[in-house]
């Protein structure tokens, strides 16, 4: 990791503005590619893939909370992983921590 301050800002800026969207633009063509219609990356059930992007996208958002308002799927995807059940359980009750 970046010790410099200011070089991770602008390495993080870069990332942000540069990399990440090509891969959140790809990941949102799969997602609705084979997510049959529906919101998860494989059919219509929740699978590893699911719960490995939001795992994913949660560390994305702690760099920018309004990443996901330009890729409408991939934003419905994590709000279909919250819904389940016994995540949704997980979620509300879960210890918080700082990473």
């Amino acid at each position: 990791m970046e010790q410099d301050e200011t070089k991770q800002k602008e390495l993080t800026k870069t990332f942000l503005t540069d990399e990440l969207p090509k891969h959140l633009q790809n990941l949102e063509g799969l997602g609705k590619l084979y997510g049959s219609g529906g919101s998860f990356f494989v059919g219509n059930n929740l699978t590893w893939a699911d719960l490995y992007f939001y795992d994913i996208a949660q560390h994305i958002l702690e760099l920018d909370e309004n990443i996901f308002n330009s890729y409408p799927w991939l934003k419905e995807n994590r709000q279909q992983v919250e819904k389940q059940p016994k995540i949704a359980e997980y979620l509300k009750n879960r210890p918080r921590t700082s990473h």
